[in-house]
C-alpha cells in the first residue's frame, strides 16, 4: 500500500493537508480538464457554459473593429496554431472558471431548494479541503434530486486514492423513495450465515407500482464494510444502509 494511502486512512476522510489540496487542485488540473474528454466538467464544456451570445458577439465585434488583418496579428495567430495546448492554458484558468460556475450554481440551487443563498454559501465555505469540481458536482446533484445538503441529504466522501466524490446519503435516498409516486414499499432480508455475529450478506427489495418485478440488491458485509468507528459500533445498521442505497439507486435512478 502506498504511503499516501496509509496516511489518508490514519487521518480520516474529512482531514487532509493543504499541501495535498494544492497539489491536487493545481498539479492535476491539466490532466483532469484536458486529458479526460469524457468528463462532464471538461474545460471546453465549462467555457461553453459561461460564454453567452453577447460575449461571443463582443469578441467578434472587437476583431472586426481592429481589422485583425495586419502582419503582426497574423503572425500571432500562426504562433497560436503551432503552440501546444498545455502551454497556452494557464493553470489558474480552470480554477477561476469553476469558481464562477459554483457562484452561479449556488444561486440556482438555493432558489430551487428554497434556501438562503448566504446559508448555502457558508456551508460550502466550510468544505475547505474539497476540490472545486467536486463541490460543483454536489450542487448539481442536490438540485437535480431536490436534496438539501444542509440536512445531510447529499454528502462528500474522500477515498483512499485521495479522490473526492459527492454522493446521496441514506437520508437523501429515503426522501427520494418516500416522495416518489411509484414507490410501493421496501423490505430487507439477511443471511442466516453469520461472521462474528454479523450477517454475511443482506438484501434489499424495493417495489414500484409501475413495474411488474421488484428491484432486489444483495450486498456482502466483507465487501462493503468500512473502517470508521460507526462500522464497529453498528455493523448491521451500516450494512442495511449500504444495501438500501444501492437498491434505491437502481430502482429510482
Amino acid at each position: 500500500m502506498r504511503t499516501k494511502d496509509v496516511v489518508a486512512k490514519k487521518i480520516g476522510k474529512r482531514i487532509f493537508t493543504l499541501k495535498e489540496i494544492a497539489q491536487r487542485d493545481f498539479g492535476n488540473t491539466s490532466k483532469k480538464f484536458m486529458g479526460d474528454s469524457a468528463s462532464k466538467c471538461s474545460l471546453v464544456n465549462i467555457q461553453e457554459d459561461l460564454l453567452d451570445e453577447s460575449t461571443t458577439q463582443n469578441l467578434e465585434n472587437e476583431r472586426a473593429s481592429t481589422g485583425d488583418t495586419d502582419a503582426s496579428s497574423q503572425k500571432v495567430r500562426d504562433q497560436e496554431k503551432t503552440q501546444p495546448l498545455v502551454s497556452k492554458t494557464n493553470l489558474t484558468v480552470p480554477i477561476e472558471i469553476l469558481t464562477r460556475l459554483i457562484i452561479k450554481e449556488i444561486d440556482k440551487t438555493a432558489k430551487h431548494l428554497d434556501l438562503e443563498v448566504e446559508e448555502l454559501q457558508a456551508w460550502l465555505d466550510l468544505q475547505v479541503m474539497v476540490p472545486k469540481q467536486t463541490l460543483l458536482n454536489l450542487l448539481r446533484l442536490a438540485r437535480a434530486n431536490k436534496l438539501d445538503p444542509l440536512k445531510e441529504e447529499v454528502g462528500l466522501a474522500l477515498y483512499d486514492d485521495c479522490h473526492w466524490q459527492a454522493y446521496i446519503t441514506v437520508e437523501g435516498y429515503s426522501k427520494m423513495l418516500n416522495g416518489h409516486l411509484a414507490f410501493d414499499g421496501i423490505s430487507f432480508t439477511q443471511s442466516p450465515e453469520k461472521i462474528n455475529g454479523i450477517p454475511a450478506w443482506m438484501e434489499c427489495t424495493i417495489y414500484r407500482k409501475d413495474r411488474s418485478h421488484p428491484t432486489v440488491v444483495r450486498e456482502y458485509f466483507e465487501e462493503v464494510k468500512g473502517e470508521q468507528t460507526i462500522w464497529q459500533k453498528m455493523p448491521r445498521r451500516m450494512l442495511r444502509h449500504r444495501v438500501m442505497q444501492q437498491c434505491a439507486r437502481l430502482a429510482m435512478g
